[in-house]
Parts: C-alpha cells; sequence; structure tokens
C-alpha cells in the first residue's frame, strides 16, 4: 500500500484547491520522466502532452490516431501506446493516449490502471491510498 498527499494549488475561481497529483515514473524506450499526474476516475484513458511522449520515444504512427473528448467542444488527437507506469513501489505496463499536441494536463485515467489497483480517494483527510489488486478476468 502506498499513500500520497493531495496537492495543494489555486484556483482562481474556487481559491485553494486539494487535487489528487501523484508522481508517476514513465518508463519509454529511450528514458524515463518522471511526471506529476492527475488521478481522474472521471477521465476513461491517460493522457500525456506529446513533449513526454517524444521524450521516451513513443512514434507517431498516424493510422492509430484517435480522439478524445473532455468537457467543451473540442477534442484531443492521440495514439493509444503502449508504456510501463511506476507508481510508488509498483509497476505496471498500461495503454495511454499520447496526445499530439502539447496543451493537455497528465491525467492517469481509468483505462489498465483501475483494474489492477484498490484506489481511495480520502477527502477529509486530503490524501490518496494505493494499493495493487489481483487481476480480475
Amino acid at each position: 500500500m502506498i499513500e500520497f498527499p493531495f496537492k495543494k494549488s489555486l484556483s482562481k475561481n474556487l481559491g485553494e484547491i486539494a487535487k489528487p497529483i501523484i508522481p508517476v515514473t514513465i518508463v519509454g524506450l529511450r528514458r524515463s520522466v518522471q511526471v506529476s499526474m492527475l488521478l481522474d476516475s472521471g477521465a476513461d484513458i491517460s493522457l500525456l502532452p506529446y513533449a513526454i511522449g517524444k521524450a521516451i520515444g513513443l512514434k507517431v504512427d498516424l493510422d492509430r490516431r484517435r480522439e478524445v473528448h473532455g468537457v467543451g467542444e473540442g477534442g484531443v488527437a492521440y495514439i493509444l501506446s503502449d508504456v510501463t507506469l511506476k507508481i510508488g513501489e509498483y509497476e505496471t505496463l498500461a495503454r495511454v493516449g499520447w496526445a499530439l499536441i502539447e496543451e493537455v494536463p497528465p491525467i492517469l485515467g481509468r483505462l489498465d490502471i483501475f483494474r489492477q489497483f484498490s484506489i481511495e480517494f480520502r477527502e477529509l483527510e486530503d490524501r490518496i491510498v494505493i494499493k495493487r489488486e489481483n487481476k480480475r478476468g
């Protein structure tokens, strides 16, 4: 079991807000990069900005291009890529959307992550608790 405190940040409209942002090491063919990622239970997939994917050695293959939509009208083009993620002492293979633009936050979403880990958002304690789970069918 590993725990991470929420990161406090200042919002223009809401004042101080605590966010579930955790350190994740993304392992690539070229190199590994540590990134602070928003742990988002509402996101279908994890998402990486373009520069991070480029830094770890991902290759652009436009035949595999897809698009994801979030809040608002615009979509974000991405390439679904397999990467190894290290979260604390845990290491796992996961599919992530490598955004073809820079203007996206690093997001740790549900695909592959929420089936491998038990994740508790402990709002009253301002922390996240993550435990490795056995793979379920």
